[in-house]
Formats: C-alpha cells, structure tokens, sequence
C-alpha cells in the first residue's frame, strides 16, 4: 500500500514538473503580441506625445502670477487661496499662444519674461522640506487673467 502511494506521489510530483514550465511559458506572451510603450489612443497605435512635458506624473497648479522674489514664485489660485512655489534650476519655463490657424505654440523662455497677472499652469513637486517646486510652468500669452477665471 505504501509503495502504491509513493508511485502515484512521485507521478504527480513529475508531472507536475512537466506541466509548469508550458503554464510559465504561455503567461509569458507565447502570442507574439507587441507591447506598445508609451500612452495608446482608441485606435491602438501610441499617442503622440508632448515634447515639453516633464518625465514623470506631476500635479498641476492653475492660477495667476501674483508677485515673482528671486526664486519664489506667489500665484493666486482662486479668490482666497495662494501658493508658494520654489523655482530651480531645472524648472522649464514655456510661453503658450496660439498660432494663425489656432492650433498651441509653445515656446521655451527665461525666467525674467514672467510677469505679475499672467495666467500660468504649473506642475510641482515636493520637495524634502516640504515646498513646492515648479518643474514646468506653462504662461498662457494672450489670455487675461479674468478671462480665465470666468470659465
């Protein structure tokens, strides 16, 4: 009787043994299937993609430029509420406006061209102590403040 059981335990164990790697194989993509990286649109194929946006997922900010001081920027976010944001030198800084056919143009600019009033999308990140820093700010050129907050 205890040999009968140690066949059918050794039968198993080796089909077993057989049967995984084909398991392993066929959860592995044995299709051929490629992945396409990167975000993908209803039609399958990969979504062009923004030049300008950062690398990686950042929360964005949308407001308007209260007052610049040296790397500190103040935006006013709604009627009652304001950031602090610290700019670095990896904050990447783009004016966008609209072209003759009304498709977005943007363009890479300094620091100094930013102005109290302007209408500014931000995307930030926390640093270690805390503050928020811009990685990218987007001006709108051509949009009034109050224009945008009418919406």
């Amino acid at each position: 009787m205890r040999l009968n059981l140690c066949r059918v335990g050794m039968r198993v164990f080796v089909l077993a043994g057989l049967c995984l790697p084909l398991v392993c194989f066929g959860q592995a993509g044995a299709s051929g299937q490629k992945r396409v990286k990167g975000p993908v649109s209803r039609g399958g194929s990969a979504a062009p993609a923004d030049p300008n946006a950062p690398k990686g997922v950042y929360p964005t900010s949308h407001g308007v430029i209260k007052s610049i001081s040296g790397s500190q920027l103040f935006v006013e976010v709604d009627d009652e509420h304001e950031m602090k944001f610290r700019m670095t030198h990896k904050t990447k800084i783009f004016a966008q406006s609209k072209d003759g056919q009304g498709k977005n143009v943007s363009k890479e600019v300094k620091t100094s061209s930013l102005e109290p009033g302007q209408t500014v999308d931000i995307d930030m990140q926390s640093s270690l102590d805390g503050a928020f820093e811009a990685v990218r700010i987007v001006v709108f050129l051509g949009v009034p403040a109050n224009a945008e907050s009418a919406k």
